[in-house]
């Protein structure tokens, strides 16, 4: 699935478990955004944090991992807390990626039941700065 904020594109796959669209996580990823927008005045383009969390409203119980950065939110739901942020990357990196890429078979010791990206949108340019660019 795929929606846009005035300040995010988010793309979600499924949930393997119910195979619907988990509403825990997109919940998750918006109040990631917002505490990234709130973080921005006083961090540089460079902050980034990771974590995990319950989603207390998945009916499944799952547990999210995270990572955000002003550019990229990625929340991985279910997600074996072995496997290291780079490697969920990289898996990422396949599903929401530009670019053709591959992972060895078994590198991730249990795939994500679902993913999330949120990817921060160009600021465009208001329309007051517009009308005074064409005057």
């Amino acid at each position: 699935m795929i929606w846009k904020t005035t300040t995010h594109e988010f793309t979600a796959t499924l949930c393997q478990k119910t195979g619907k669209t988990c509403p825990a996580l997109a919940q998750m990823a918006r109040a990631l955004a917002e505490a990234m927008a709130t973080a921005q005045p006083m961090t540089t383009s460079e902050f980034e944090v990771d974590g995990s969390s319950e989603l207390t409203h998945c009916d499944e119980g799952c547990t999210a991992r995270f990572r955000a950065s002003p550019a990229r939110i990625r929340v991985y739901c279910g997600a074996n807390t072995g496997d290291s942020a780079d490697t969920l990357d990289e898996y990422a990196d396949m599903m929401f990626g530009p670019d053709f890429s591959t992972l060895p078979a078994g590198v991730l010791a249990a795939l994500p039941c679902a993913m999330l990206q949120a990817s921060a949108l160009a600021p465009r340019p208001s329309h007051q700065v517009v009308q005074q660019a064409t005057a």
